[in-house]
């Protein structure tokens, strides 16, 4: 629904203010009664303009209810409000009082309304978060299961590999086939470690970490791919450190699954990629905030809402892992990633617990 325009709320407030002083000046003297309605009905754009526009909009309308009721009420000599001067002129001061306290109580509320608002959002958010946490804990109990199941058979399987390699011959015919089947079991050993790296990415080497070194570490990793796909990556480093609680290498990696996710989906010469840092309060705690922004393609929406959910992805080749096991290992250290996208490209934030920076 659209919101009104606050002219229109000004002018429906300036048409009921003259509306109501025509009917004042136009009623006969000895009607005393109606004076008194249509004095008193001047409360209803004066309590309008408060609710809708707050202390300002509360003063402003009593200020230009003054300018119409004075006169009729103290100067014109033919249609005075016959009410007493005394009561007359405490009603010109309740007016002020009457929009002032309205204004007030309004401003509160309105205020209020907007932090319950953000705490709304912010426990969506978190809700969002534990869902999504637990569906993937859930998730990553059943494929640590399966792959352990698939692992020890397939030991079994490249150690037979090794003993049958040395029997066939070079030059033999079997060999393309038996190098296509060595292949393919080295190909699912490292699917299998890519599942089990999701279902227990571990708490690694916890330690007092300035994140710097993470996205430094990370430069130097993309940095032989974005020149390799002439694509720029650029990373602005603040002069103060930014201490977090996690695991370097650990991080590094989850970094690095973005970073790569991202070139993915850069698929023109010349896009960007850019790493920023800074610090933000989100739900009465403070964060560090670690941010990959790209100028590719924006992601549809339907697929936002599934990106970090594990075996989805866009691609034929990918194992839509990569993201998902981000999620996982921020988890762990007590943060989130998230990801929004626009017409401007697309942005993913790591978000993690914040130390206090001056901490031994």
């Amino acid at each position: 629904m659209q919101a009104q325009s606050p002219w229109l709320g000004w002018g429906m407030v300036a048409l009921a203010v003259v509306a109501i002083s025509l009917a004042h000046y136009g009623t006969p003297h000895h009607l005393v009664w109606l004076h008194q309605i249509l004095r008193r009905s001047y409360y209803l754009p004066i309590g309008y303009a408060a609710v809708r526009f707050g202390l300002r909009g509360g003063m402003a309308t009593a200020l230009l209810v003054t300018f119409f009721y004075v006169p009729h009420a103290f100067l014109l000599k033919n249609s005075v409000d016959p009410s007493l001067p005394a009561e007359k002129a405490g009603e010109v001061i309740l007016f002020f009082l009457f929009g002032a306290l309205v204004g007030v109580m309004a401003d509160r509320l309105k205020k209020r309304a907007a932090e319950l608002a953000v705490l709304l959002e912010q426990r969506r958010a978190l809700e969002r978060d534990l869902v999504r946490a637990g569906r993937l804990a859930s998730l990553g109990e059943v494929v640590a299961g399966m792959a352990h199941e698939i692992k020890n058979p397939l030991h079994v399987l490249s150690g037979t590999a090794e003993i049958v390699d040395s029997v066939v011959p070079e030059q033999a015919e079997e060999r393309r086939m038996w190098e296509i089947h060595r292949g393919e079991l080295s190909r699912l050993a490292e699917i299998v470690d890519r599942f089990l790296s999701f279902a227990r990415p571990g708490k690694g080497s916890m330690t007092r970490l300035d994140i710097r070194e993470v996205a430094d570490r990370l430069m130097d990793l993309a940095g032989a791919e974005a020149r390799q796909r002439n694509l720029e990556v650029s990373w602005d480093r603040p002069d103060e450190p930014f201490w977090v609680r996690g695991d370097r290498d650990l991080l590094v990696q989850l970094g690095l699954n973005v970073v790569l996710n991202a070139f993915q989906a850069l698929a023109r010469e010349g896009s960007r990629l850019e790493l920023r840092l800074d610090r933000l309060a989100r739900a009465g705690r403070s964060w560090v905030r670690l941010s990959f922004l790209n100028d590719g393609p924006p992601i549809a929406d339907a697929e936002l809402d599934r990106i970090f959910d594990p075996f989805h992805t866009s691609r034929s080749e990918g194992t839509g892992l990569g993201l998902a096991i981000s999620a996982r290992i921020a988890d762990e250290h007590g943060g989130l990633i998230d990801v929004t996208s626009g017409p401007q490209g697309v942005r993913f934030d790591l978000l993690l617990p914040a130390l206090i920076e001056d901490a031994e």
